[in-house]
């Protein structure tokens, strides 16, 4: 298949505009997504003052801070939030946000996605969302940039960078996903 200027710009495009009408349902992924983002950002609030510190050595996809969590979070739901983490991201502390003293349940970079996901979220419940798939593949082009660079040199990224790849890519995997329910919605409806 040729490459044309018009595909390629076709799969680059990045059309909004204003839903015709509005659905209670429609906002649901965003409610439940904010709530979640204000958790991450109230949990270390259920802490006294520097008492939650989860050190730099945890990895994703393994439990290695539970029994810290278990031990010094009493508040079940803030354990949870901790615990989800735990297992869903590295949650080093030089790579996390510090909130009341606390460190935060997710690093800077999943905070961002979650971040990204709300607001992404919102736009999709408020607007009629067209994306191309080569314009989402390049959303996440900074946030792989950022991390290869981490990994394969002595370059540190900052928690700032950090929060803008993973809330970029957050908001254009939202996007997407509207995207795709409209999609959808207008099949279902031929």
């Amino acid at each position: 298949m040729e490459i044309t200027r018009e595909l390629l710009l076709e799969t680059l495009t990045l059309e909004i505009s204003k839903k015709k009408k509005l659905s209670i349902l429609g906002f649901l992924p965003f409610a439940l997504l904010f709530t979640w983002v204000l958790l991450l950002f109230l949990t270390p609030f259920t802490q006294p003052p520097h008492t939650i510190y989860l050190g730099n050595e945890g990895k994703v996809s393994v439990m290695d801070n539970s029994a810290y969590i278990t031990t010094h979070i009493h508040n079940k739901i803030a354990r949870w939030i901790y615990l989800s983490g735990d297992f869903m991201c590295h949650q080093h502390a030089n790579r996390s946000f510090f909130i009341h003293g606390n460190q935060m349940a997710y690093c800077a970079r999943c905070t961002g996605i979650f971040l990204g996901l709300a607001f992404g979220s919102l736009i999709g419940a408020l607007y009629r969302v067209r994306i191309g798939f080569s314009l989402y593949l390049l959303s996440v082009v900074p946030l792989g940039l950022d991390g290869v660079l981490q990994l394969l040199t002595p370059y540190e990224s900052s928690n700032l960078m950090r929060i803008i790849t993973g809330t970029l890519v957050g908001t254009f995997t939202a996007l997407v996903f509207w995207y795709v329910v409209q999609d959808l919605q207008e099949f279902s409806h031929k």
